[in-house]
């Protein structure tokens, strides 16, 4: 390529380089400044949005602080009329402001007035009486009821002003979303006695939401966030009442981030791409609070990136062919001037080529002309080719004495390199053998600590056989003198086993006895009460006679006063007698009953001597086998002591060869050591002499090389030096 084309390439290659970086740059930041006052733009249009729904929803709420105001001073009314007048307060706020869905109050028990216990099971109360009147529209009429879910506020109930989360609503037949606020109210005393609550419907807010985004066109996306996500208001309207994290997935990288923003009442820019809109997305969120709540909202707008940068694009085009112009025009201008530039230039090459492609006569030279770089460059080549001309001169003199040396060198160093191959081929076999040597010596030492080891795990073995046989020994003689304290323990058992025997056998006769004596009283007994019946029969004949007597006395008149005295007396004593006679049948019945308790118990306890007797025999049967168990114990013990005492003997002797085994290892272990050092220096100095000798051969192979390589070249530069004219 000529020089005059590759110069305007080079300088219309920086110039397009310089052009398109001021242009990147310029766009750049026409891009950033664009990008920026759009941020600005949205997130003044997202604060202001955010305080219309403030403004919005602070009327419902300013109107619950309002009520509850008003409720605070229920002890300056009058009780009897207290719920008849709240309740035609909360009704006419309900009818005053289409938007408020339902509207309520709820008091702690006997609070609002002392009739809760008239009010039970009315409507606008609770099963206790509690006032909670509810007026509500969902319906699309206003119904009076009882707010049934009272509870939950009341067990929450602080000074604190609060919004609840969005919950689904059925409103005139229409699915959709409320939320409540709640004011809490305070007697005199600053005591929390109740609360009230506004329910709002939010299906108002969505076509407020749409009619912002209709009004802005860089606006592709909106939305309004409660403090936990919820949607209650977007651009996309089946999203509502659904969280951000569940339902906005294809327009956050990350929604538990924006969620999290949400929740901590934090402002936050993204860029995105969203998968719905299929474009590039400037979001901003702003958070705001609603009247005196601590529970922060947040407003989102999201301006879609190509009409925020609109503008910057029509720029962009026009800056690249503003450039494309430029660049072409430039470009022409760049090749006539680098012509007039490189025509002197082109007259110097045509002489060097003439020189170089002639028969290289360094006798030419170049005509000076002018007063430029150009003349002096035509100058100072001039003198170089003088000195070049006397440069050969000189190369042509010496070129022949190097065509000698070099033949001569290449001779002898042809003889070293045959000479120094032998003597690397000779340290190589026996660094050879020398390493197998040093492998052998590793190998065995190796082999030898491993025994060593082994030998030193034997004798720590042998060491905890010798203790466990010292151990055993201790332990059987312990059991052995075990078994005969046993052995002596069970003769006297059995001793008093058999005194048991006889003791059981006298207490049964005994008890035998006694049985037989407690049996000749019951029939005793029995007789008794047959005395006693007829002591009763007696006492009544006597009573009836006495009777008798006293009636023919008082037909006698006075003649049988006398006699009616004496028939009065009879008449006591047969009425003494019969009660004796009654105490003593009870008597006589508690005796038998007694008797009889005994005579089972009697029988009982014989039963339970027939089976102690039986029991003790058992035992003396089992407590003899047991003796003469421990007596063949007894003999084994000894035998298994005996053979302890010889293995223990034994274990003695190997473990004095193991520690005679494990002394010598070692000594082999110290001379392999000594050994493999030796070995390893040898190895180490058989090394270092291949390595050199290596490194010799390498050497003078090279410089065989480069003999033969300078003796070409001498018969080049020869030939080469031969071909210019210097004379």
């Amino acid at each position: 390529m000529k020089l005059r084309i590759r110069l305007s390439i080079i300088v219309i290659a920086v110039m397009v380089v310089v052009v398109a970086t001021i242009s990147i740059v310029l766009l750049n930041r026409a891009s950033m400044l664009q990008i920026n006052g759009a941020l600005e733009s949205i997130e003044r249009l997202a604060g202001q949005e955010g305080a219309d729904v403030k403004d919005r929803y602070t009327l419902y709420l300013t109107t619950a602080q309002n009520i509850a105001a008003i409720f605070s001073d229920f002890e300056g009314d009058d009780e009897g009329i207290r719920r008849n007048m709240y309740t035609s307060i909360l009704l006419s706020t309900l009818n005053s402001n289409e938007r408020i869905v339902g509207i309520f109050t709820a008091w702690k028990p006997n609070t609002v007035d002392s009739y809760d216990s008239q009010y039970v099971g009315r409507v606008g109360a609770s099963v206790t009486g509690q006032f909670i009147p509810w007026y509500t529209r969902e319906s699309g009429q206003t119904e009076y009821r009882s707010f049934n879910e009272y509870q939950p506020y009341l067990d929450t109930l602080t000074d604190e002003i609060k919004v609840t989360d969005p919950k689904p609503r059925t409103i005139e037949g229409k699915s959709t979303y409320s939320l409540t606020f709640t004011v809490p109210i305070k007697n005199q005393r600053r005591e929390l006695v109740g609360l009230v609550g506004i329910a709002v419907n939010l299906s108002y807010l969505q076509p407020v939401l749409e009619q912002m985004i209709k009004g802005n066109t860089d606006i592709s996306a909106a939305a309004v966030y409660t403090s936990n996500g919820t949607i209650i208001a977007s651009y996309a309207p089946d999203r509502i009442g659904k969280t951000v994290i569940e339902a906005d997935r294809t327009l956050y990288t990350d929604p538990v981030q924006v969620a999290n923003a949400i929740k901590a009442g934090s402002s936050l820019t993204l860029e995105e791409y969203s998968t719905a809109l299929k474009t590039n997305l400037r979001i901003k969120l702003i958070p705001f609070t609603i009247g005196e709540t601590k529970t922060p909202w947040s407003f989102m707008i999201g301006a879609e990136e190509d009409e925020v940068l609109a503008e910057v694009h029509e720029l962009t085009t026009f800056t690249i062919i503003l450039a494309a112009i430029f660049a072409v025009v430039a470009a022409v201008i760049i090749f006539f001037v680098a012509g007039t530039i490189t025509k002197p230039i082109v007259r110097v090459g045509l002489v060097l080529k003439d020189i170089s492609e002639g028969e290289g006569d360094l006798t030419k030279t170049i005509p000076q002309k002018g007063n430029d770089e150009i003349s002096d460059l035509a100058k100072y080549f001039n003198q170089t080719l003088g000195k070049i001309r006397d440069l050969v001169m000189t190369i042509k003199k010496q070129a022949v004495a190097l065509f000698d040396i070099g033949n001569e060198l290449a001779s002898n160093m042809t003889e070293t390199a045959a000479a120094i191959n032998e003597i690397t081929a000779n340290i190589q076999s026996i660094k050879g053998r020398v390493i197998n040597q040093s492998a052998s010596v590793t190998e065995t030492n190796a082999t030898m600590e491993q025994i060593t080891i082994n030998i030193d795990k034997l004798n720590g073995q042998v060491e905890n056989q010798t203790s466990s046989v010292a151990k055993s020994s201790s332990a059987i003689e312990e059991m052995i003198a075990n078994i005969q304290s046993v052995t002596n323990t069970l003769g006297k058992n059995a001793e008093s086993v058999q005194e048991l025997i006889e003791s059981s056998d006298v207490g049964r006769t005994g008890l035998q006895e006694v049985s037989t004596d407690i049996q000749e009283i019951a029939r005793e007994s029995e007789g008794l009460l047959e005395i006693n019946a007829v002591m009763e029969n007696i006492a009544s004949q006597t009573n009836l006679l006495s009777m008798n007597a006293a009636i023919e006395a008082a037909h006698a008149g006075e003649a049988g006063k006398g006699f009616a005295v004496v028939a009065d007396e009879i008449r006591k004593l047969a009425e003494s007698s019969g009660e004796q006679s009654k105490t003593i049948s009870t008597v006589l019945k508690k005796i038998k009953e007694s008797i009889d308790k005994i005579t089972k118990s009697t029988d009982n306890v014989l039963n339970k001597f027939e089976a102690i007797d039986t029991g003790v025999k058992t035992v003396s049967e089992q407590a003899e086998n047991i003796r003469n168990a421990m007596e063949e114990q007894s003999v084994g013990s000894q035998q298994i002591l005996e053979v302890i005492s010889q293995l223990n003997g034994i274990t003695q002797q190997v473990k004095g060869g193991s520690m005679e085994m494990l002394e010598g290892s070692k000594e082999i272990i110290t001379e392999g050591k000594n050994l493999e050092l030796a070995t390893q220096e040898i190895t180490n100095g058989m090394n270092e002499m291949a390595t050199g000798a290596d490194q010799i051969n390498i050497a003078v192979n090279r410089v065989n090389t480069i003999s033969g390589d300078n003796k070409a070249n001498i018969d080049i530069l020869v030939k080469e030096v031969s071909r210019f004219k210097v004379e």
